[in-house]
């Protein structure tokens, strides 16, 4: 049933604009809007196609010189089995003593390398910033204000201590206020409790919300939380 005036998230995640109550769609409203939502369901479709499709043209072309060397003509997808089976062996090589110091060699010869080592060590970063481990750290994701009072910013508490302050002792926060679209860099800053609101928001979230500058974000009233109390924190 289509009712209510609003735009509502459906099970599929997209905005969509229900007719009010007893009124009357036209045909041509009615095609508009399936026109538009079909393309909003369509885009994330077609984008993660033509990535996966440019993947994996880009495998195959790595490969394609050694099976004509080798069987004198091309196979269809060796180069994304190829690229699958090179990454379970680094896994099985970072799982061992001898594996870890030829990971930690390399890591070192492309972290000299001019221009590349810009590169590597960006993407290495990332991957170490937002991993597992490193992501127990933060205890909880919060909002914060920055510049003014009326503006926040999603941060990440990675402590909580009392300290002196103008009103005397009381509760202070630690928080990692992580940048778009980087998020190894960022700003440590340091806020009475009072200020902080809690947000409902996971940790693997908020850091995608991060990293897609918004575009990934959940709905906002899971993004906006409550100020949080000195006393309940843990």
């Amino acid at each position: 049933m289509e009712h209510g005036s609003s735009p509502s998230h459906d099970t599929i995640g997209i905005p969509l604009k229900r007719p009010e109550p007893g009124q009357k769609q036209t045909p041509m409203g009615y095609l508009r809007s399936r026109l538009i939502t079909g393309t909003l369901v369509a885009f994330p479709i077609v984008v993660t196609l033509f990535f996966a499709r440019f993947m994996f043209n880009l495998l195959d072309r790595w490969v394609d010189p050694i099976m004509i060397r080798l069987f004198e003509r091309q196979f269809v997808g060796v180069g994304a089995a190829v690229a699958v089976v090179l990454v379970m062996v680094l896994g099985m090589l970072a799982h061992n003593v001898l594996g870890r110091r030829l990971i930690r060699f390399g890591d070192r010869v492309a972290s000299r390398i001019p221009v590349i080592s810009a590169i590597y060590t960006g993407a290495r970063e990332v991957t170490k910033a937002f991993s597992g481990d490193r992501t127990k750290n933060f205890r909880r994701v919060v909002l914060v204000p920055f510049g003014s009072s009326e503006a926040h910013v999603v941060g990440f508490v990675t402590a909580e201590f009392d300290a002196d302050g103008p009103l005397g002792r009381e509760r202070m926060v630690a928080v990692f206020m992580p940048t778009t679209p980087n998020p190894t860099t960022g700003f440590y800053l340091i806020y009475p409790a009072r200020l902080v609101r809690n947000s409902s928001l996971s940790i693997e979230e908020a850091a995608r919300m991060v990293i897609s500058g918004g575009l990934v974000a959940p709905d906002p009233d899971r993004i906006w939380g409550k100020p949080a109390s000195p006393d309940r924190l843990p």
